[in-house]
């Protein structure tokens, strides 16, 4: 495919492009096979034609259900009310309802369809449907030279067009802040202020410092400075006495949240309940528990200590520490303490204010659970 992307300059091409919106190419996936078609609306028979469909077979649109549709040769459908067909012969095929039907939709990226029945996309979820990383450019195919970028917020709609293509950055410049990865797709810049490092991992950079490495030097929020590819930074908490940061707790409880745990924050203790942490397979007193952690009041200077679990649950006794004469409440219910200690001495990482948090803490009760004694 040759295709010519709209740069900055161009101001007269540009203007007369977005003055006269070129058409997307659209395209059908038949027998999962990638068809291009000539324009939105087709007659069925030129697609029969195009993906080698045998004499005798009809096309079928395909659903999100049971009720598929068989098509006329001669009928002209639109590819924006569905674009997934297959074939079957003519004698099997059945006139059916298209009530209440959720067409299977095919979106294409250099040419590979991936089927979906969601028409809204953005350019972050639909490089996540291919699997595609954050810093690949992503662009709409038209019938015209002029193709359209689409960024990670930018719309990215079945209806517009379903046809895209890749392209590559190429020497992407990469820096590292507490020891992950950031690109340009992720706001990284030649030049950059402290607060704008700081704001890629933590969303209150005023209540960060950062420190250029290896020699931990300081960087000042206001100052700029210029960043060089595999550049690495650290970004730490501003001291604080008392208190904690419930936005820092938030986040923490989110990036669980994203990878199917479940978590409940208890602001009036304050305490993060974890939901259903399960037990060794097969374990004979319960499947799974709850387990309550409260949030210390120097945290995250001050380092997660101890679980309750519900007043009389079986894991008592258990589980490693012992059961303390000590209860709150919470959430409906009496929770017990044990004196559990990962992070001092109980075999856990010592603690570390710029790795550690509550989205980690679940790592250390999933092997406390797992380990209870029968």
């Amino acid at each position: 495919m040759n295709h010519e992307i709209t740069q900055p300059g161009r101001a007269d091409a540009t203007a007369e492009h977005q003055h006269c919106r070129p058409q997307p190419k659209w395209a059908a996936a038949i027998e999962d096979q990638y068809i291009p078609s000539p324009q939105r609306k087709v007659k069925v028979r030129v697609l029969k034609d195009q993906a080698n469909i045998v004499p005798g077979n009809v096309l079928v649109r395909d659903q999100d259900g049971e009720n598929d549709v068989a098509l006329n040769d001669e009928q002209v459908i639109d590819l924006a009310d569905g674009n997934v067909f297959y074939a079957v012969p003519a004698c099997e095929a059945r006139t059916l309802s298209t009530r209440d039907q959720i067409p299977k939709l095919a979106f294409f990226v250099d040419d590979r369809p991936e089927v979906t029945v969601r028409a809204s996309q953005t350019g972050a979820t639909l490089r996540e449907l291919f699997g595609f990383a954050p810093g690949v450019q992503l662009f709409r195919d038209f019938e015209s030279p002029y193709d359209e970028p689409i960024g990670l917020d930018q719309a990215a709609n079945f209806a517009d067009g379903p046809v895209f293509y890749t392209r590559h950055k190429h020497a992407q410049l990469t820096i590292y802040v507490n020891e992950k990865p950031f690109t340009e797709a992720e706001g990284v810049k030649h030049e950059m202020t402290g607060r704008e490092i700081a704001k890629l991992v933590f969303d209150d950079p005023d209540n960060y410092d950062v420190y250029q490495l290896p020699d931990e030097k300081e960087i000042p929020l206001a100052q700029t400075i210029k960043v060089h590819n595999c550049e690495k930074f650290k970004v730490v908490r501003k001291t604080v006495s008392g208190g904690f940061e419930t936005a820092r707790v938030e986040r923490e409880l989110t990036v669980l949240r994203r990878s199917g745990a479940k978590a409940t924050f208890v602001p009036e203790l304050p305490a993060v309940v974890y939901h259903d942490v399960p037990a060794k397979r097969g374990y004979p007193h319960l499947q799974s528990s709850d387990v309550l952690v409260m949030v210390p009041g120097g945290y995250p200077g001050q380092f997660l200590d101890g679980a309750y679990l519900p007043q009389g649950s079986p894991l008592l006794g258990r589980v490693a520490g012992n059961p303390q004469n000590v209860t709150v409440q919470a959430l409906n219910r009496v929770w017990q303490l044990v004196s559990y200690h990962p992070h001092n001495g109980g075999g856990g990482p010592p603690w570390n204010k710029d790795k550690h948090g509550f989205h980690t803490y679940m790592d250390e009760l999933l092997t406390w659970i797992h380990l209870a004694r029968i």
